[in-house]
């Protein structure tokens, strides 16, 4: 009922998970990670205490090791589908044998995909391909899903999705390794759902271009008495933009986010 990636980025030294399903608030279930520890989906009939267990142990351990630890201590490891990766990058995966059909997975260099109840092995091959790619960590793991999704995804729908990718002192302020942790928890469309709020993370919390608002005044002026604000900096308060609005400057996200449309 789940197709996923966990994914280690040895350019930026994080560790990440993307899931979708036809399942409810997927993203409750099966993604875990942890800083220089690594990450794991646990999904088929999923038994959530791999992803604590399995964080734990791999601290001083490696995935292949931890996935053999997890699965077989469990008598219903041939229903349960996971897929590890440590804090070196090295990947390991596991379908059992009465998960549903399709189900499969691949491991790559640094990552590895996996899927039930799928349209077919396409579904996972086309993940693969994405994450041979190049590009940012975050946009790898979402086109995956949507390669997924093209190749027939979950063959009973589609549902939610989500978005886990940590790193040290990662998360807002600094506090916590999230540097990306994002739902859609019941949508018709959760991989366009996901991409827009992955959009909105960045313009909110990631530093970003800053152009003058002066170039784009009739269509600010527009947009800001359309959603009834009288300057930029109101707007960017109340909407949690302030480090992306100051001195007639804007971020390029955020102007495209209040104007409705991206901007040259």
């Amino acid at each position: 009922m789940t197709f996923s990636v966990v994914a280690f980025d040895r350019d930026t030294k994080s560790w990440g998970v993307a899931v979708a399903s036809k399942f409810l608030a997927v993203g409750s279930v099966v993604p875990w990670a942890e800083a220089g520890t690594g990450a794991v989906a646990t999904q088929a009939l999923s038994n959530i205490s791999y992803g604590p267990e399995g964080l734990r142990l791999l601290r001083d351990r490696g995935a292949k090791e931890v996935v053999e630890k997890l699965t077989v201590a469990d008598d219903k490891r041939e229903h349960r589908q996971l897929g590890i990766v440590d804090s070196k990058g090295e990947a390991f995966a596991f379908t059992g044998s009465k998960c549903y059909d399709y189900a499969g997975h691949i491991i790559g260099d640094g990552y590895t995909v996996q899927g039930n109840i799928l349209a077919g092995r396409e579904v996972i091959e086309a993940m693969a391909r994405e994450m041979d790619g190049k590009g940012m960590f975050q946009y790898r793991l979402m086109n995956a899903l949507e390669a997924a999704q093209a190749n027939g995804g979950d063959k009973r729908g589609k549902q939610s999705s989500a978005m886990l990718i940590v790193r040290e002192d990662g998360g807002f302020e600094e506090f916590t390794d999230r540097y990306i942790d994002l739902r859609v928890d019941d949508s018709a469309d959760p991989m366009g759902e996901l991409r827009r709020l992955e959009f909105l993370w960045e313009a909110i919390f990631f530093k970003d271009e800053m152009v003058k608002v002066e170039r784009y005044a009739q269509q600010v002026n527009e947009a800001l008495s359309a959603a009834g604000y009288g300057t930029i900096g109101e707007w960017a308060f109340d909407n949690n933009f302030d480090y992306g609005a100051a001195e007639g400057k804007i971020g390029k996200k955020a102007l495209t986010i209040l104007i409705g449309q991206p901007i040259e």
